[in-house]
């Protein structure tokens, strides 16, 4: 089977965004591409799982990420990790919250933003 190695998105300051997901989610800087045209990096948590933060080139937009894409995060405690981010000034959405038994999760947007989500889940996903 395979397995999904890295998610990518664009960034207007791949930098200050690259500083974010270290900062936030504790990813590590396992390429830096800073000097590239566009400039970029990888990053990559402990399981090897990575985002490739991309440079945007001009006149690139952003698709809508409400119903195209968004990268998710697995926490303990979603109810912690979110009072952590909204003390950053990151907003959650409201209409896309679960909070059940086997499911925690909320939704909210990176400093570039792109969407995010963080997730609690009672058994992992497949079972």
């Amino acid at each position: 089977m395979a397995r999904l190695e890295h998610f990518a998105f664009f960034a207007t300051d791949p930098t200050r965004l690259k500083d974010f997901y270290v900062r936030v989610f504790g990813m590590k800087v396992v390429l830096d591409n800073r000097s590239a045209t566009p400039p970029g990096y990888f990053l990559a948590d402990d399981q090897g799982m990575a985002l490739e933060i991309i440079g945007r080139p001009a006149g690139e937009s952003n698709a809508n990420q409400r119903w195209v894409c968004h990268v998710a995060f697995s926490v303990d405690d979603v109810s912690e990790k979110r009072a952590e981010l909204e003390g950053m000034g990151l907003v959650f959405e409201t209409d896309t919250v679960v909070d059940t038994d086997a499911m925690k999760t909320a939704f909210f947007r990176d400093p570039e933003g792109n969407r995010c989500q963080i997730v609690w889940r009672s058994r992992k996903l497949g079972q």
